[in-house]
Parts: C-alpha cells; structure tokens; sequence
C-alpha cells in the first residue's frame, strides 16, 4: 500500500473515533516513511488511547519534521499541545515552559490569527499571576472573534470561566462554560481536543463549585461523543473528577471502571492525579462497604490534601477508631484558610467523631465554631453536612425534637442536590431520632432508605437499616441479587449494543426473539442504573478498556 494510502486509512480511522487502527495504521504509514503527518497523526492517536509518554514522544518527533519542512504554523499546535501534556498530564511545569518557548520560537514570524490565539492562551495558562491569566484569555476572546474560530473561543471560554469560578464568579464562570461545552459538542469540527479540555474545565469548575446536577448534564449531552471517540476526561484528573461525580450520583456501577481506569492511568504521572484517584476510589469502596480495599487506599494519601484526609478520617471512623479519626480532621481543618469552603466537610466529619467517641461537647464546639463564621463561597453539600451534623448532635444530647427537624431539613437538601447516598443515610438517622416517639414513621423512613441503599449497593448501611426495621418490628424484603451482574447472555446483548445493532439485528445475531432482546436490555439498564442504550453503550466502551 502506498503512504498517501496508509495515511488516508490512519485518518479515516481517526475521524471515525477507531484510535486503535488508527495508530496501527499511522505507524505503518510512518515505518515507510517518516513524514511529519504520519508521526503527528500517531502521536494523537496514542494520546486518544491514554499512551501518554507515547503520544509525547511521536508529537516531539513531529515538531522537529514540522520545522524542517516549513511548517510552522502546525508546528506551534504541536509544541502547544506537548506543553499541556507535560503540564497537566506529567505536572512537569519546567518542560510545559520549555515547549511553550518553543512554540513562541516557531511561531515568531506567523499571521495568523488562530495562531498567535492560541499561544496567547497557552500563555494565560501557565501564568500564576491571575490578572495576567484573565487579560490574556480575554484577548485570545479577541483574536478567536476576529479568525471565526469557534475551537479557540470555546477553549477560551472554558478556561475563562474556569479562573472565575475559581475566584467565586460562580454564576459568570458557569455561564462561560455553558457556551463553550455547547460550542465544543454542538456543530464545531475542528480538533477533537478541544472537547477534552473544555470537558475537564466544566468537570473541574464543578467540583469546585460542587454543582453535580451540571456536570451530569454535560455528562449526558456527551454520550453521543463517547460512543464515537471514546471518553473525553482522558487527563487523569479530569478521570477521577468524572468518576466522583458518578459516585457522587449514585452511578457507583459506572463509577467503578471510571475510577479503577484513572488509577491505572495515575500510577506514573503526576502526585496530583494519583492522590486524586486514590481519594475518589477509597470514597466508592468505603460507600460499598469494602472496608478493606478502602484502607489499602487511605493508607497510601497524602492528608495534607483536605479530601484525602476526610475519607482518610472516614475509613478510621467506619474501622472503629475515632481518636485517629479526630486527629486527623482537625490537623486537616488547621491547614485550611477559615474560609475554605472544604472546612464545611471536615468539620461535620469532625463532628461525628467525636460522637462516635462520646465526646458530645466537643461535637458541639466543633459544629458551633463552623456554623458562627460560614466561608464566603458555601458549597451546597458542606452546608447540608453541618445540618446533618446538627441534627446528630442535638440527637446525642437529646433534644429529638431539634434532631427531627435538622435532619429533615438535611434529607431535603441531599436529595435536591441529587446526592442519594447522603440521602439515604440521612433518612436513616431521621429514622432512629423518631424510633421512641413515632416508630411507625421510623419504620417508614427506615424502609425508604433500605431501599435506595440496597439500590446503591451500600452494604453496610444497607445492614444498619436492616437492623434498625427489625428492632421496630418490621421485617425487612429480600435482599436483591446484586444489581450489577449480568448474565452472560445479557453480557452478549451489551456488546452488541455497544456496537450499535438495533434490537432486530441482535435478535438476528444471537438466535433470539425482538422481545427477549427488549427485555434483556430492560434488565441491562435496570441493573446497571442506567437511563437509555447511548449510556450502556458508553458502559461498555468504558469496561472494555
């Protein structure tokens, strides 16, 4: 086959998302001949694939052939591209300056305007002063305006509005990322890339803002693009911020492989994306009652990051061994600013602790002192913690009636915020706070809860819910077969539907009837917790890997 051939078949496989042939056929398209395009088109094919020290050194490669053949402007993309890399992928700050000077270099004689956009972004990015980082995107704004690039101005926008939510703009920064994410699924064709980062911008400045709803949203309006390139939070970070939020929402079966492929992906880059993928992993395995598997991963953070030290502390709670846990919410909660929104977790952790070791007045001072001085940027889900908290300890102190009504008030915020663990357990503590003066409504709220958190896959508290119906008298249903095992035929099912066959064509391809296909799908997606086929479909695209 001739190269012109090969490269035209790499770059039919890219454009289809079919990374794998992809690479296979630009390599046999740079084998016989080391030309800037097949290198190049290797090196992003490997990155699609999550290769990154792969992806970096073809696209190293391809800058040099770029340069030789008086390709400059392509080259500048590629020396950007390596500078993220670097940056976000490796945390190697001292190369992201290296190849950013690079692309400087290359650049130095461009005109245009799409260029000099992007190096001035690229700049803004690396920039740790923060009004040089908004002047600078603001102009890339500016120059994406005046070349009608919508790829620039969606980047642009996506990482202006991340610097805003960052700096409590919340509602100005979300806004910007609500157009960039449209611009980036919507009817752009350019680089694929810039779906990546303006998806792990949204996911970040949802994480910061703790705005679950949205990024689910997102999530959603992205499944159409995971069917056909793959996940777009290819960053380890961006990973393991995804996977939160499925945990977050209660889709622990999505979550799992998430969280497993961003630890994988985490294990020879950077401190940060492992911290993070370790923290979200040990959250899901404690949440699934494996307790042992959670403290294996606990063991290995660093709790001078606020989240590592709650699930950090959570893990010594649900061990039994609140002194430890004490210890290290409040070190945590000493190292964090008074404003610090991350303070409204630790200290309703705190709080808990010390119930957990009968230490009712200090519980008190702990939920006091957080309550009297509120940060300035409250997330959604610190503020229900501390309610929840209240209610625990007015329950210890025994006043049921305040128990009552706090945790009411902290059940309607988990669920209005789409939190159901949260939820559940909070429903469950209501549950015990009524158990004396209304057991009829506590047995209520006890099989309500039993019920979302058997649906979760919540084991322990699933078993205290249990308990707690059968001290009232109640005996509770079955326990469910686990939700998320297929049978092998329903295994077979997914993956066709993963291929995209309708359910005439897999009644065909399996021997079965339309109706046995309807109901082994139903059954896929009821067991899985998911909403439509595209979301099964970007199930098994995700377990696959």
């Amino acid at each position: 086959m001739a190269t012109t051939e090969r490269l035209a078949s790499a770059r039919a496989a890219a454009e289809a998302g079919r990374w794998e042939e992809a690479r296979a056929a630009f390599a046999a398209a740079a084998a016989a001949d080391e030309s800037a395009d097949a290198v190049d088109g290797l090196g992003r094919a490997c990155w699609w694939l999550g290769d990154v020290r792969s992806a970096i050194r073809h696209r190293e490669r391809a800058f040099t052939l770029l340069r030789q053949t008086g390709r400059d402007d392509e080259a500048v993309i590629a020396a950007l591209d390596l500078c993220i890399w670097y940056l976000t992928n490796l945390e190697n700050d001292a190369a992201a300056g290296g190849w950013l000077a690079r692309a400087e270099r290359a650049a130095e004689r461009t005109t245009d305007s799409v260029v000099r956009g992007w190096l001035v972004l690229t700049s803004a990015y690396l920039s740790s002063d923060a009004t040089e980082q908004r002047d600078g995107l603001e102009q890339a704004l500016r120059l994406a305006a005046e070349a009608s690039d919508d790829g620039l101005h969606a980047m642009a926008l996506a990482d202006l509005g991340l610097l805003l939510v960052a700096a409590g703009e919340v509602e100005d920064g979300m806004a910007l990322l609500d157009e960039a994410m449209a611009t980036a699924l919507g009817a752009y064709d350019g680089r694929l890339e810039i779906v990546v980062w303006s998806s792990c911008n949204m996911l970040a400045a949802c994480s910061l803002a703790d705005d679950l709803r949205r990024a689910t949203q997102w999530c959603r309006v992205a499944e159409e693009f995971t069917q056909t390139y793959g996940c777009p939070f290819l960053q380890a970070r961006c990973r393991a911020h995804y996977g939160s939020i499925l945990v977050a929402t209660g889709n622990w079966a999505l979550a799992d492989p998430e969280l497993r492929r961003a630890l994988a992906m985490s294990e020879d880059i950077g401190r940060q994306p492992l911290i993070e993928a370790r923290t979200a992993l040990a959250v899901l395995r404690l949440r699934q009652g494996r307790l042992a598997e959670a403290t294996q991963l606990a063991e290995a953070l660093d709790t001078s990051f606020p989240a590592a030290a709650l699930v950090s502390a959570e893990v010594r709670l649900a061990a039994g061994r609140p002194d430890e846990a004490t210890a290290l919410l409040r070190a945590g909660l000493g190292l964090l600013h008074p404003d610090d929104p991350q303070g409204d977790l630790l200290a309703a952790a705190l709080t808990e602790a010390y119930l957990a070791a009968g230490d009712t007045p200090d519980a008190e001072a702990t939920l006091v002192g957080r309550r009297a001085a509120p940060p300035r940027s409250a997330l959604p889900r610190g503020r229900a913690q501390l309610t929840r908290s209240a209610g625990l300890v007015a329950a210890a102190s025994g006043d049921a009636t305040t128990a009552g009504r706090r945790l009411a008030e902290a059940l309607a915020a988990f669920e209005r915020h789409d939190l159901p663990f949260e939820a559940a357990r909070t429903r469950l503590d209501l549950a015990r706070t009524l158990a004396t003066a209304d057991p009829e409504a506590a047995a209520g709220h006890a099989s309500e809860a039993l019920r979302n958190l058997r649906r979760l896959g919540a084991a322990d508290e699933s078993a205290a819910a249990a308990a707690l119906l059968r001290e009232l008298g109640v005996v509770p249903g079955p326990e469910p077969r686990d939700p998320g095992v297929l049978t092998r035929r329903e295994q077979d099912v997914l993956t066709l539907v993963a291929d995209g066959l309708s359910n005439p064509e897999i009644a065909e391809r399996l021997f079965l009837s339309r109706k046995t296909v309807a109901h082994h799908v139903s059954s896929i997606l009821a067991k899985l917790a998911l909403r439509s086929r595209a979301e099964a479909a970007a199930y098994a695209a995700r377990t696959r890997d």
